[in-house]
């Protein structure tokens, strides 16, 4: 029984592995389309810049891109959206497909607006982009209501603004935020907020000065997906935990290590006899990965490292990890509060050379004395 439940988690940490794996290179695919779009320029069409200068946006319906991607887009997006969201709010043309894949995965309405009312009550706004404008109708079936704005890129951020100044003149209709597939930085700087509301996107672009897109994942997109990553090797560390021993405090405790670089699972462990879960899983990672000392690793356990040990010859498991500068992120489940000694003091001694995530309070927890590295 034992032997099956083993081979299990070997297989799922494996399964797991290659997901996370699929994933990033669905990211790596989207910057890839965003990189080998055409860039033109177009003259004043009543817009806001003079000679504004754009690239084929390529989830736009105008490029033959795998129409897959919407769904890991729309995915992320709906991360940053507040649970108590009610619609989601988007505007023709170009913002409907990944507006229409955010709303899907919520669950909710999405409400468009267009440049026709089709004889339904509406209010009207002006959309000034950067190289024209238009008269818009926006649906009143949102009055009321706690909306969310989807959009596929900000540039100028005219639409944007005219959409919220729209919204406010429905009474009781209240924005929770902003949220877009990429911040064009050609005509604005990078912001935090829009119009006083939260504002979030997925990818930095750029138009360069040799007619090329530069992209970045936003900061946004790697908090989110490190996050959605977390959480799920976190589970299978729970997994591991299954096979533990109990401690004096009735815990059973388990850890694994991720590799940062291509998500490989290369060291698992469980609390046994004396040993500990973050001691078996290292001991495990110096065996297992000849190159340990050349990689970056994520360790996940699902209780606070220890900080002292009664006397038996080992070191305290959160000095046995701080021992190891390859290892930049410990992902902690809880704090140790049934141990007097521990309770927090663990994480403090781990602050200072790691940085943190504490799953139980969803709380990250910078490195005191280093600047951020794989975020």
């Amino acid at each position: 029984m034992i032997e099956k439940q083993m081979l299990d988690l070997e297989q799922g940490l494996n399964k797991l592995s290659q997901d996370i794996t699929t994933e990033k290179q669905t990211l790596d695919k989207i910057v890839k389309v965003f990189e080998d779009a055409p860039v033109y320029a177009i003259k004043d069409k009543g817009g806001t810049v003079s000679e504004y200068k754009y690239f084929i946006y390529p989830f736009k319906g105008f490029s033959l891109v795998d129409y897959s991607l919407y769904y890991s887009l729309g995915k992320y997006l709906a991360r940053f959206v507040a649970k108590d969201v009610e619609a989601i709010v988007t505007v023709e043309s170009d913002g409907i497909p990944v507006a229409s894949f955010v709303a899907a995965e919520l669950g909710i309405p999405l409400i468009i607006a267009k440049s026709f009312h089709y004889n339904l009550p509406c209010v009207e706004f002006v959309q000034q982009t950067g190289y024209y404008n238009r008269l818009m109708y926006l649906s009143r079936v949102i009055e009321g209501k706690k909306v969310a704005l989807v959009d596929c890129m900000i540039s100028t951020g005219g639409t944007i603004k005219a959409m919220v100044d729209a919204i406010k003149t429905l009474p009781g209709t209240a924005i929770s935020g902003v949220y877009c597939l990429n911040n064009k930085n050609n005509y604005g700087t990078q912001q935090e907020e829009i119009c006083g509301y939260e504002y979030k996107y997925l990818f930095n672009t750029f138009v360069n000065a040799q007619d090329k897109v530069e992209v970045t994942l936003s900061r946004a997109l790697k908090e989110v997906f490190w996050q959605q990553i977390d959480e799920r090797f976190f589970e299978l560390a729970k997994d591991c935990a299954h096979f533990s021993n109990f401690s004096k405090n009735g815990y059973q405790v388990g850890a694994l290590i991720v590799s940062a670089d291509n998500f490989e699972i290369v060291a698992w462990g469980f609390r046994r006899s004396n040993i500990h879960a973050e001691q078996d899983a290292l001991s495990m990672l110096k065996i297992n990965c000849p190159d340990w000392q050349k990689r970056e690793f994520t360790l996940y356990t699902t209780l606070e490292p220890c900080v002292y040990r009664n006397g038996n010859g080992h070191t305290a498991c959160a000095d046995l990890i701080n021992e190891v500068p390859q290892i930049r992120w410990v992902v902690i489940g809880d704090t140790d509060t049934a141990d007097g000694k521990i309770n927090g003091a663990g994480i403090i001694k781990l602050r200072d050379k790691k940085h943190l995530r504490l799953m139980s309070e969803r709380k990250i927890m910078r490195c005191e004395n280093e600047v951020m590295h794989f975020l």
